[in-house]
């Protein structure tokens, strides 16, 4: 495990004593928690995680979003060069970041994007840190609710980890001259919306009219196991269940050396619901629907 002291800012006063901190920082890594992200309608920040070396020391700045302060001083040292911003995933973090604050996150360092160029298979948060720093992360608290507040000193633990490992997987890939540049594709309107719209920044999940393979995975499991998994369930066990009926599909689909990260599975879900492909139950549980049951049949390459 690795060493590292946690902040909880819920103020706009804690948060101006943050970012004079991280004006002195050469590297700050990001994460994010979302709420309701499988629909794009209700989507929001929960909390925000920055880390960042103070004195050589690991810090982690949990920012609470939902505590409903002022925001606007976390635009400058998100926007200005004055240092790297690493980002685990930045298709999922630094898009959210835009739709929901209207912050436009530059220059950024994506961890995954950088392990992916080197030539790795399994990218995914998880698998880098099993891989580099040699230890599992717990994503247990992955599943918990992250609008209900108080937040559980779980809950603080798991948000500030992601971002502390996303801060030493950053600084080691610097280390092997690795480069993991990402720019969001579309200029945005830099100011925060009051309803989450969806953004055209990231179509990745859709290649020429197919599903890429991560989405038909994901796809094929509601599918096959429709009403067993609810959103997060699934999200969270794509990168670490490879068993039973779900292993097969993700094996088959993207094969037994690849991964899925959780995020990207978080993008995927929401993705297909708002195609109508899968649906949420009064359950809370994915279920198919026939679009996605045709669509399954039709794009799946195996039998």
């Amino acid at each position: 495990m690795i060493n590292y002291g946690i902040e909880y800012i819920d103020t706009r006063q804690s948060l101006e004593l943050l970012v004079e901190r991280l004006n002195e920082a050469t590297a700050i890594a990001l994460d994010i928690e979302t709420i309701n992200w499988w629909d794009r309608t209700r989507e929001r920040i929960s909390v925000i995680q920055i880390a960042f070396r103070e004195q050589g020391d690991l810090r982690v700045g949990v920012i609470d979003v939902l505590a409903g302060f002022d925001l606007e001083s976390l635009r400058r040292p998100l926007e200005l060069n004055l240092q790297t911003k690493a980002i685990h995933n930045a298709s999922f973090d630094a898009v959210r970041l835009a739709r929901h604050l209207g912050i436009a996150t530059s220059p950024v360092h994506d961890t995954m994007l950088a392990a992916r160029r080197s030539g790795e298979k399994k990218c995914s948060l998880q698998a880098q840190v099993k891989t580099h720093l040699g230890f599992d992360l717990d994503k247990t608290e992955q599943q918990g609710d992250w609008s209900r507040r108080p937040l559980d000193p779980e809950q603080l633990q798991y948000a500030a980890l992601d971002a502390a490992c996303t801060l030493i997987l950053f600084e080691q890939q610097m280390a092997k001259g690795l480069r993991g540049d990402y720019q969001l594709r579309e200029k945005i309107d830099k100011r925060p919306s009051p309803l989450s719209v969806p953004l055209q920044i990231e179509p990745s999940v859709v290649v020429d009219g197919e599903l890429a393979a991560s989405a038909l995975a994901l796809l094929g499991i509601v599918v096959e196991l429709s009403g067993r998994y609810s959103p997060e369930q699934l999200a969270a066990s794509t990168g670490s269940e490879r068993i039973g009926m779900a292993g097969w599909i993700i094996d088959n689909l993207i094969g037994t050396e690849a991964d899925i990260d959780e995020n990207t599975a978080r993008d995927d879900i929401s993705m297909l619901t708002e195609r109508g492909l899968i649906t949420l139950s009064l359950s809370r549980r994915l279920e198919t629907t026939s679009l996605g049951e045709s669509t399954w049949k039709r794009q799946k390459k195996f039998k």
